[in-house]
This record gives C-alpha cells, sequence and structure tokens, in this order.
C-alpha cells in the first residue's frame, strides 16, 4: 500500500479530538454496568419477565438494545464490546427460542424470527449486520448470513418466502417459516382501540367508523380486526423492502451473484409497480401480482403503508435502504431515483408555512393527509449516495425554520440517538462551524444521563417492559460517525452502514482508530473528501490504514497533504521561546506532498503529538464492495 507520514506536531490539541477520545473512553467504561446489573451471564436479557410470555413481539427491541455497539468497536472502542455484542446476540437468539408464538411453534425458528413485518425485523436485525461488519471473520456469522439470505431465495424448502415470477414476497409477516399469514389470522382478528388508539385509522371506508373513537362502539374493534385481517393478510408490501439488506448483508461476505441479482430483481419490481402507478409507490400488492387486489384496487392501505400507521416516516427507510443496496452492488447511483422521486412527489403535495415546507405523510379515501416537515434523514442518505447539487438543494429545501435543527444541536428522545442530520449537512456547507464541539459535547452529555440515570434506577425487573434495556443504553454514535467517517448513522428501520471512509489499526490488527488517534471529516464532495487526523499520544507512533468506503467500494485516485522537512543542524539545535514563535517556524518548514494511489487503502504513520490534513481524491464506487480487511 501506499504509505503516507504524518510529521506535523501541533503545539495546543485540538478539542474536537480531546473531545472525541473522551466520549469514546467513557462509553468503554460505560456499558459494563449495564451487562452486570441488566443483561444475565448467558448474554439473554430481563424481559420477558415470564417464561410462559406468548406472543410474536419483542424480538427486534432486545436486539435493539446493542445495535450500535459493534459500531463504536468498528470506530475505536475496546475489545471488550465486541465480545459483549456477541454474547448479547447468541443469549438473545437462543432466548427467544424459547417463547411460543401462540402458533405451537417458537418465536426464533432455525435462528431466525419465525415471521414478522420487515418494520420490526429492519430495527432488529441491524445489530446483526452491524455485528457482521465489526467481525466478518466469523465463520458462525457468515454462515448465519448466507442461511438467513436463503430464507427469501427459497433455498429453504419451509420458507417460500417469494415468488420470483411475480417478483413479491408472499406476506407482510415473513420469515424463517415462510409465509406468516397465520400471525394475522390469530393476532389480529380483533383490531383493539387501545393498543392502536395514538394512530390513524388504517381504512376509512368501513361503515360507523369514522375516527378512532369509534372503535369503542359495540362491534366495532371486530369489524376493524376482520377487515385489516382481509386487506392486510396475504400479498406484498412495501416495507418488505427491508428485506434487501439481509440479502446484502449476504452478498457482503463473498460476493455471490446471486445475492445482488435477488435484490435487483426485488427493487426493481417495486420500481415498476411505482412507474405504473403514476409515479407514487403501492403499498400493497396482491398474490397475482395486481396492487390493490383486496383492498378494492387501491394502492394505498397496505400493511404499515400510506394510510397507517406511519405513514412515509417509516416507509422512507425500507425504500431508500433498497436502493442503497442496489447501487452499493451494482455501483449504480441511479437507483437513489426511486425514494428520491417519492420525497419529491410530497414536496410538491406540500405547503409552505412560514418558512417551513409541510408535506403530507399519509394518503387514505379522503387523499393526502398528515402535513409534517420531512425528516432531513431520508433525503440525507440520498445526497451521500449521490453527492449531487441537485439533492443538496432539497435539503436545504426540506429545513424545518420552526425548530431551525440544522443551526444547532438539539436534545430529543429517540431509540438509535440520531436525528442530527441536518445539522451535520450544515456543518459540511461551512454553515455550522461549531458543529463538532456541539455534537460532541451533547454526546457527552447524553452518557452521563443514561449513567445517572442507572446509579438512581430502582425500579423493579418484574416491572420491565420490551424497551427497558433501549433506555438504559449509554451507547450514542451519530456523532462519533459523522465527524470520524464522514457518513450519517445507519438507516434505523433496516439499513446498511453507509460513510465514506472507514480505519483500521495496523499494530492490533483491528477495525477502528488507533488508541489516541482521533479524526474530522472537513469536506465531503463527488470526487473528494478532506479529512484531518491527529494522535494525542505523546510518546507512541500510531500506524493505521485508510479504506475508501465502509465497505471498501471506493478507490483513493491521489493523496495531498503538507509534511515537515527534514531540519537542518542549526534548526534542530534552536530552541523555541514562545508558541507562537514555534508555530511559525513550523509553518516555514512544510512541503507540498502528492502521491497517486489508486487503490481503496493506504497507510498512515502517525508520529507522537502529529496531525495531519488529507485532501484525498476519490472515485466513488468504483470496486465491488465486500467485508475484506486490508489483511
Amino acid at each position: 500500500m501506499t504509505r503516507i507520514e504524518a510529521n506535523v506536531p501541533f503545539v495546543e490539541p485540538p478539542e474536537w479530538a480531546l473531545l472525541e477520545r473522551s466520549l469514546i473512553d467513557l462509553m468503554d467504561d460505560a456499558v459494563a454496568p449495564v451487562m452486570e446489573r441488566y443483561v444475565h451471564g448467558d448474554g439473554s436479557v430481563m424481559w420477558p419477565t415470564r417464561e410462559d410470555f406468548t406472543g410474536i413481539d419483542g424480538l427486534d427491541d432486545a436486539y435493539e438494545s446493542f445495535h450500535n455497539w459493534p459500531l463504536l468497536y468498528l470506530m475505536g472502542g475496546g475489545d471488550h464490546l465486541l465480545e459483549y455484542s456477541h454474547l448479547a446476540w447468541e443469549g438473545i437468539t437462543r432466548q427467544f427460542s424459547r417463547y411460543d408464538t401462540g402458533h405451537g411453534h417458537p418465536m426464533v425458528v432455525k435462528e431466525f424470527e419465525q415471521g414478522y413485518d420487515w418494520m420490526h425485523m429492519g430495527e432488529g436485525y441491524a445489530f446483526f449486520y452491524n455485528l457482521c461488519l465489526a467481525d466478518p471473520g466469523n465463520e458462525p456469522h457468515a454462515e448465519r448470513a448466507r442461511r438467513y439470505a436463503g430464507f427469501y431465495l427459497n433455498e429453504d424448502p419451509e420458507a417460500l418466502n417469494y415468488d420470483p415470477e411475480k417478483k413479491l414476497i408472499k406476506c407482510a409477516h415473513n420469515g424463517s417459516m415462510g409465509p406468516a399469514f397465520r400471525n394475522f389470522d390469530r393476532h389480529y382478528t380483533v383490531y383493539r382501540y387501545d393498543q392502536w388508539k395514538p394512530w390513524p385509522l388504517p381504512f376509512h371506508d368501513l361503515p360507523g367508523i369514522d375516527s378512532v373513537e369509534d372503535l369503542r362502539k359495540p362491534g366495532m374493534e371486530e369489524l376493524m380486526g376482520r377487515t385489516l385481517v382481509a386487506r392486510m393478510g396475504r400479498g406484498d408490501v412495501a416495507t418488505n423492502l427491508g428485506a434487501t439488506t439481509l440479502v446484502t448483508n449476504a452478498y457482503l461476505f463473498g460476493g455471490d451473484a446471486k445475492y445482488r441479482d435477488w435484490v435487483v430483481e426485488y427493487t426493481e419490481g417495486w420500481m415498476e409497480r411505482t412507474r405504473q402507478n403514476g409515479g407514487v409507490i403501492p403499498d400493497n400488492v396482491g398474490l397475482s401480482g395486481k396492487v390493490g387486489e383486496y383492498i378494492d384496487g387501491k394502492w394505498w392501505g397496505g400493511y404499515y403503508g400510506w394510510t397507517w400507521p406511519h405513514g412515509w416516516h417509516l416507509m422512507a427507510d425500507a425504500v431508500t435502504a433498497a436502493a442503497q443496496n442496489a447501487t452499493l452492488m451494482c455501483r449504480d447511483p441511479s437507483y437513489m431515483e426511486f425514494p428520491r422521486s417519492q420525497i419529491d412527489l410530497l414536496m410538491e403535495k406540500g405547503e409552505r408555512r412560514g418558512s417551513t415546507l409541510y408535506a403530507p405523510h399519509h394518503y387514505h379515501d379522503k387523499g393526502w393527509d398528515g402535513y409534517a416537515p420531512l425528516h432531513p434523514a431520508p433525503m440525507t442518505h440520498i445526497w451521500q449516495m449521490t453527492m449531487s447539487a441537485a439533492d443538496a438543494g432539497q435539503l436545504v429545501r426540506q429545513r424545518n425554520h420552526e425548530s431551525e435543527d440544522w443551526r444547532r444541536v438539539r436534545s430529543h428522545g429517540s431509540k438509535h440517538g440520531a436525528g442530527h442530520e441536518a445539522a451535520w449537512f450544515a456543518w459540511l456547507r461551512g454553515e455550522y462551524p461549531g458543529f463538532p464541539l456541539d455534537i460532541l459535547r451533547h454526546n457527552l452529555a447524553q452518557v452521563h444521563q443514561r449513567l445517572a440515570f442507572m446509579r438512581d434506577d430502582r425500579q423493579d425487573p418484574a416491572t420491565y417492559g420490551d424497551w427497558y434495556l433501549q433506555v438504559r443504553n449509554p451507547v450514542t454514535v451519530e456523532g462519533l460517525l459523522q465527524l470520524t467517517m464522514g457518513g450519517p448513522l445507519y438507516l434505523y428501520n433496516g439499513g446498511l452502514q453507509m460513510a465514506r471512509l472507514r480505519y483500521f489499526d495496523c499494530q492490533r490488527r483491528r477495525p477502528g482508530l488507533p488508541r489516541d488517534v482521533a479524526a474530522l471529516v472537513e469536506v465531503l464532495e463527488e470526487d473528494r473528501v478532506v479529512v484531518r487526523l491527529v494522535n494525542l499520544s505523546a510518546t507512541e507512533p500510531r500506524e493505521m490504514v485508510v479504506q475508501a468506503g465502509v465497505f471498501g467500494e471506493h478507490r483513493f485516485t491521489s493523496v495531498s497533504w503538507q509534511q515537515r522537512r527534514p531540519l537542518s543542524a542549526e534548526e534542530a539545535a534552536a530552541g523555541q521561546t514562545h508558541e507562537e514563535q514555534f508555530r511559525e517556524e513550523v509553518r516555514g518548514q512544510l512541503e507540498d506532498r502528492r502521491v497517486e494511489v489508486n487503490g481503496r487503502w493506504f497507510t498512515l504513520g502517525l508520529a507522537p503529538g502529529a496531525g495531519i490534513r488529507l485532501d484525498l481524491g476519490m472515485e466513488r464506487f468504483a470496486t465491488v464492495p465486500s467485508y475484506s480487511t486490508p489483511w
């Protein structure tokens, strides 16, 4: 590999670098109390609280509690993070193999969800994808990844989820036991008011049900439940596009073309339905391949679709993730037009309230509904993949001028700790220079708050809900991902972690920034990345590999930097009288350097107390993506 030496000393360590390493160290220490107090020794969790638990929901919540631990390891966190992650994955998978679904079989069959929707499975299996990314040499996980993907390639005769002729997944609930029509017949026959009252009605054409409150009338819960089973219990739905990430994960273990071909076929099937539906993606398709087959020909009203319960908010993750997966494997960013076209449509249907665009997020019998500012995450992911000026312009037009979330880091609650995409984008545009310090201070405060909560925690474990670990998870990685790797946190409902850079520690032969090393991505452009790296150790050099893309999918074309020239005997013997004089002397000793790389990796040696600013030329999506490491 091309080798570069960083030998320019800093007089004062950058504050952002000190905060980054402080955050990593803090979270390294914060996970042990979680494992000691809230997780059993075998990695299983303390919910469900009863061994006779019966149901189809909750596995995703258990996995979600650890979703970002492998990512912290991947960025330079301690080895124990990977050990804990493996322990939790194995423990939870075994644990949920004991709980009955009500069908006479467990929730986990063949180490995979027996059959559920991809809104939930997308959330849960992100933990598995991140674990595979962090530890690709783990052969049991590689075998699982291929076997799981096989449930959708019809390689398991007991899990024939896919119809290759119609290019559809046969049921909104699916998994290791095939299409889970059984779930609807058992669990949705009655639509409970108390369970669903926070959400919109699934359908608006049932006599006597004009509002959610009408469900409280005699017989109305049963009517809605029977209708839901009849209309949603068969056929494909748009959120099933989340399954493409499961199959892409298998592809990354060796590049078998059958996985890429399936993702392309299934994604393009939905793209074709969208074209035939006047440009708007339908949320349901029957087993015959006809859109609206069970809903009187309507393209809306599918399970987790346009009408109910969350509308575009969660469909966006599935559609955008599928486009990202196809782009990654085919090296063709034109797939991002699929989710972009839907956002463009919603923006056209939107209305300005003051300076903020309110776009519809729902569609039902009465038309577009659910107007709200668009969340920047989907468009940020589209822009990240295309780097086009037009997509950047859409992000600017979507800005929420009421919250001004691109001008400041805001404290807010979320399961995944994300939500600062607008502020990160503004930083890259030079509009928010204080973002790195603000997001890192915010993340440090988040961790300390979680630790304080756990110290004061007196909740009886017998009262834990499926969310108990999520609200105690002290790991938050969004800021570190944005600053060090140049990418937003993965799409929470089922995306892979995409970013422009990745790092490996040569001395420890493992992923992540070496000890004492911090990184700050300052510029992202179509063919260029600028990143600063510093070694905070005053005595130890560090050796690292820089990779183009999380999966090595990009190629470095060149690297430009400044290097300190060798000092003359007189310069070496001269003393420095004060800081500013030393800075001036160093500036006079710098030389511009540039080398051609034409590869996915180069090595970087960082002298003690040294930093470097790398201007990286890059050809994006130029190589076959994989989980391969530099060694």
